[in-house]
């Protein structure tokens, strides 16, 4: 059986970071695996006239890889991005067709985040992540992740270790 791990949560909480310490635990234990960092699948901009949101272009995209994946016998796929809300959840668990999706949301305090981002980030970067955090503080969230995961306090490797005992990996 296929499955996915969806990482969620603000700019700075760990997503990206997360990823690639679930990629190590799973290489470690000879498990094929993919990540993905979704930002990357939808860094584009397409023509106006093309209709196409950032959104909708990033589950084509992400439809399309998980696709390469599995066909050459990948079956464990761990994805991250900032989400807003329950219809991009289930837009991407759909992209991730055929695949048990546990999603995840990484969680923490708003300063400790701020603080991440302006040791991390530089520039126009910084800028736009910390406006990013901004807005992602006014939404009220309806994303009905499966866990939830407090980052504050938590290494990295151990964080991960959570994502996967929660996904049962």
């Amino acid at each position: 059986m296929a499955r996915a791990i969806l990482l969620i949560g603000p700019v700075g909480s760990g997503k990206t970071t997360t990823l690639h310490e679930i990629e190590s635990i799973l290489d470690q234990r000879a498990v094929p695996n993919a990540i993905i960092d979704l930002d990357w699948l939808a860094w584009a901009t397409p023509p106006a006239e093309s209709g196409v949101s950032h959104h909708e272009l990033l589950v084509r995209n992400l439809a399309d890889v998980w696709r390469n994946f599995h066909d050459v016998g990948i079956h464990h796929v761990a994805v991250a991005r900032m989400l807003h809300d329950a219809a991009e959840v289930q837009c991407v668990r759909n992209a991730l067709h055929g695949c048990e999706t546990t999603v995840v949301e990484l969680v923490g305090d708003i300063e400790v985040l701020r603080e991440r981002i302006r040791r991390r980030d530089s520039g126009t970067e910084r800028v736009e992540h910390l406006a990013l955090l901004d807005a992602f503080e006014l939404i009220e969230p309806d994303l009905r992740p499966d866990a939830v995961i407090e980052f504050d306090g938590q290494t990295p490797e151990q964080i991960a270790r959570d994502v996967l005992g929660i996904a049962g990996w």
